[in-house]
């Protein structure tokens, strides 16, 4: 298709380039044809025969031809060669009459070689015009094809085929896609006039169209052609790339609901079958137990009931951050009063372990949600005794900085695993497996940590406890401080 239409182009306006080459290269023809009649004539001064100066008139209708790249000026040399060999140099010299048979068949094989050896030469010329009219569109073809590829997203792909019909086909352009109501310009106004429109289509059918103005030749219209085609083509892949994306998300989504589902299941069976153990063994044998067994037995219910409605709390959290619904409700809170809040809901965790809570002199004062910073300090306590023996340290320090306050949740127990290092702010990440099926704990409590202080403007991080263990520590933006009593 490509070949036919450049092809045509060339037929069509082959003619009007014959007369146009004759009018601009006519003294080319002229010079040549003086200079092949002087040439002649000085080769029969030096007793040359005419069968050979006929050859000088001949190579002038091909330099005439090459030079001048027309068909007609070479027709017209021809002729005017014969004539000119006619008058000089047959039998009578000087006129126009010729009376040897040889003489006139001399001159008509001299116009035949002429005219074929003229018509090849132009062809020839025409094929590699032709070639080298198929290899510039062949390369802007490629260009287009290139600039398509490194393209990604809707509005940048459309941008750039208005940018490409500008660049190639000379022509401002705009593009309407079905659906959208906005119109896709490179900035500047299109003319008045001239308009054309093409369809731009894909696989699934009718996109839009791309419309363009100004004066167009076949090249022209070859090229928007393109760029609508391959327009339409970006376009089929963005859909394709996106819809893949979108399946990808939902099978991720579905997956993280399938461990959390499981997640829950395990994580609650313990506790549900303490709970029901402890409450059976209270009914049914409350007169023949002593007060301390009672007392352990309701103590144990209670440090299970409390590790559920956290357990909740967490997994409500983590459903709030899924679907983009965790709220800020920001209120100066004094930094003392959230700390002792979030130890009275994790003091009975604690069991023999030496528990320090180190605070500031002065009272410290930071705009936070109190509710949700409450909830980072527990899930960081409750992580630091579910991963430290009986008998160890643990130790909540809040430290006043001129702009952020720092609060740290160090322990003692083994460290961070290395095989988790990288991802333990992550969902549903433990740390004896990747997926919370092992032992107690979902995976969602750091991960809860971090979207709720990055929430409030803070950072967590994870550091080495020295001498052993791991020390989290989070920041918030600090506010007013006062000096206490």
């Amino acid at each position: 298709m490509q070949k036919s239409v450049i092809a045509h182009f060339l037929w069509k306006g082959g003619r009007g380039m014959e007369w146009r080459g004759l009018r601009k290269h006519g003294w080319k023809a002229l010079l040549i044809f003086a200079l092949s009649g002087g040439c002649s004539v000085a080769m029969s001064l030096l007793g040359v025969d005419k069968e050979s100066i006929i050859m000088v008139f001949l190579l002038g209708v091909l330099f005439t031809t090459v030079l001048t790249s027309s068909y007609v000026c070479g027709i017209l040399v021809s002729l005017g060669s014969v004539m000119l060999f006619n008058f000089l140099f047959t039998e009578p010299r000087f006129t126009f009459a010729i009376h040897s048979t040889n003489d006139v068949v001399l001159l008509i094989f001299f116009l035949v070689t002429a005219v074929v050896s003229g018509t090849v030469t132009s062809r020839l010329q025409q094929q590699m015009e032709l070639s080298a009219a198929n290899e510039r569109t062949a390369r802007t073809m490629y260009h287009i094809a290139s600039a398509f590829l490194s393209a990604s997203g809707r509005k940048n792909i459309v941008l750039r085929a208005v940018s490409l019909v500008r660049e190639h086909a000379g022509c401002a352009c705009v593009v309407s896609l079905d659906g959208d109501a906005a119109l896709y310009t490179d900035g500047g106004e299109p003319p008045a006039g001239d308009l054309c429109v093409y369809p731009v289509r894909s696989a699934a059918g009718r996109l839009g169209e791309l419309r363009a103005y100004g004066p167009k030749d076949d090249r022209s219209e070859l090229i928007i052609r393109a760029v609508s085609t391959q327009l339409g083509i970006a376009l089929d892949r963005e859909y394709l790339s996106d819809e893949r994306e979108k399946i990808g998300i939902a099978m991720e989504r579905e997956r993280q609901r399938g461990t959390l589902l499981r997640s829950v299941a395990h994580d609650l069976r313990s506790p549900l079958t303490a709970l029901s153990g402890a409450g059976s063994l209270l009914a049914d044998s409350y007169e023949t137990l002593t007060d301390a067994e009672r007392k352990k037995l309701a103590s144990d219910m209670s440090e299970e009931i409390t590790w559920l409605t956290d357990l909740v709390e967490n997994i409500l959290n983590m459903t709030r951050i899924s679907e983009s619904q965790l709220v800020l409700h920001k209120e100066d809170e004094v930094v003392d009063d959230v700390v002792s809040e979030a130890i009275a809901h994790t003091e009975r965790l604690m069991g023999k372990r030496r528990f320090t809570v180190s605070l500031p002199d002065e009272v410290v004062v930071v705009p936070m949600d109190g509710r949700l910073i409450v909830q980072v300090i527990i899930n960081l306590l409750e992580n630091a005794v579910r991963h430290t023996p009986p008998e160890s340290d643990i130790a909540l320090t809040v430290t006043a900085k001129p702009d952020e306050v720092e609060v740290s949740v160090a322990d003692t127990g083994e460290g961070v695993d290395p095989r988790i290092q990288e991802k333990m702010f992550d969902r549903f990440v433990t740390l004896e497996r990747e997926v919370a099926d092992g032992k107690r704990g979902l995976g969602l409590g750091l991960s809860i940590c971090k979207t709720i202080v990055e929430a409030h403007g803070g950072a967590i991080r994870a550091v080495r406890n020295e001498p052993k263990g791991t020390k989290f520590i989070f920041t918030l933006p600090a506010g007013e401080r006062s000096d206490g009593e």
